[in-house]
């Protein structure tokens, strides 16, 4: 495959992954009538949660990283079909936890949810044997302290 196909075909990635995931955000609002950060203003928040303002930039870049990475699934070759089935299902999951969790406040779905996309990504990383997969890492890490902070809404709410 061309480096120019595989640069298209990263940056189709990206769009249609930032398309879902502000749909996703957008999508609250719709049901609410409020916005995320809003409703993220009124939990009972744990030690370490971060400023509302932060997880826009942060899913920003974490939707490029996870856009270049699907972009270069094609290449693998031993394991396509499982990361691929992996991949898509914790992304699916991924747009619809936002939905869960903050315009139904199904705080233990939403739980459950991203403990699912925890252990997917870990499963990824785990399976991809080439380097690309280092791309995961950042995403991984953010994936396991929204589950903190998941988990401890979960509770102080």
């Amino acid at each position: 495959m061309k480096k120019s196909s595989v640069t298209i075909k990263a940056i189709a990635f990206i769009a249609v992954i930032l398309i879902l995931g502000t749909l996703s955000s957008f999508s609250v609002t719709w049901i609410r009538g409020v916005s995320i950060g809003d409703i993220y203003g009124t939990f009972n928040l744990p030690p370490l949660a971060p400023p509302k303002w932060l997880f826009g930039p942060a899913w920003g870049l974490l939707y490029i990283l996870l856009g270049i990475y699907c972009a270069n699934l094609s290449f693998v070759k031993n394991n396509r079909q499982t990361l691929y089935t992996y991949m898509y299902v914790q992304l699916a999951l991924n747009i619809f936890w936002t939905v869960v969790f903050f315009s139904f406040s199904n705080f233990l779905l939403a739980t459950i949810m991203i403990v699912v996309m925890d252990i997917l990504v870990i499963a990824i990383i785990w399976i991809d044997k080439r380097r690309i997969k280092l791309l995961l890492v950042p995403y991984l890490l953010w994936l396991l302290f929204a589950t903190y902070l998941s988990i401890s809404v979960l509770i102080l709410n």
